[in-house]
């Protein structure tokens, strides 16, 4: 089963991040039975989002979610383009 090959579930899991959780920076990586998770997201809930969805796919592995979040911040004032 294509499952059983890393390269394989790490894509897998790369695909459903996009399609469900629109994260497109988050990179998978597969060592052995650990599934790390890394990169940066706008939130908490979406940090969870993307831990669940790995979960949910992760068929017996360990998951180590290193995503960050980081703060997005509103623009100050108008940006003015010439």
């Amino acid at each position: 089963m294509s499952e059983d090959v890393p390269q394989y579930l790490a894509a897998h899991i790369h695909d459903r991040l996009t399609a469900e959780a629109d994260e497109l920076g988050i990179r998978v990586d597969i060592r052995g039975e650990l599934i790390y998770l890394r990169g940066e997201v706008a939130s908490a809930e979406q940090r969870r989002l993307v831990e669940d969805i790995a979960r949910e796919m992760a068929t017996g592995r360990r998951i180590r979610n290193e995503v960050h979040v980081v703060a997005v911040h509103e623009p100050e004032g108008e940006e003015l383009l010439s």
